[in-house]
């Protein structure tokens, strides 16, 4: 979604937020229009980019600014690392969120929360980016948008790791609760009333 660019004055008057995403397989696409969709009930404007569809979306003009990927491979994707890179100090001058997603999120162990918790901590530390709030989010096997390969060898890893190897349908870990909070969350970062 695209069209909404806030002046500053209208910032102050009615907040707002910008989510930038990146997306691999549509998942975390989906995650970020949830969350977009929460903190647009809150009462904020909102702006929602994929970050191909980024580039001229500026951090200064919103009161708060969210930033999503996903994790493969233990990274997450170099468009959005360069376009955070690139705006880092503009994301600096108001609060920020950055949420990965991811099926190792999914997982209720130490390890995998420090794994994943290592991931976003990769990522903040490669951008030069504090985000005020990190959050990790379970995320979806999604074994029909995978070519042969990847669906072999994601259903070899999901049986190592206890998930199901049923590749006919997808798989959503998601908690979509959450993710609705987190939005609603986000809203009063930006300075919405509490309901």
């Amino acid at each position: 979604m695209t069209g909404y660019s806030p002046s500053p004055e209208h910032a102050s008057q009615h907040p707002s937020a910008l989510v930038v995403y990146a997306s691999t397989h549509g998942h975390t696409a989906r995650i970020a229009a949830r969350i977009a969709d929460s903190t647009r009930a809150e009462g904020l404007e909102v702006d929602l980019h994929d970050v191909l569809g980024a580039g001229d979306a500026n951090p200064c003009r919103y009161d708060v600014v969210v930033v999503g990927a996903s994790l493969h491979r233990e990274q997450h994707q170099k468009a959005i690392a360069d376009w955070v890179g690139i705006r880092r100090e503009a994301l600096g001058r108001q609060p920020s969120v950055f949420f990965s997603v991811s099926l190792s999120a999914a997982e209720d162990s130490d390890s995998a929360r420090a794994t994943t918790q290592h991931c976003i901590d990769e990522f903040c530390a490669q951008t030069n980016w504090s985000p005020a709030r990190t959050e990790a989010i379970a995320g979806c096997l999604q074994y029909r948008e995978y070519d042969v390969f990847t669906r072999q060898l994601m259903r070899l890893l999901m049986k190592r790791m206890g998930h199901s190897t049923d590749a006919s349908h997808d798989h959503d870990y998601t908690d979509w609760d959450a993710v609705e909070r987190l939005g609603r969350e986000i809203a009063t970062m930006a300075g919405a009333p509490v309901a």
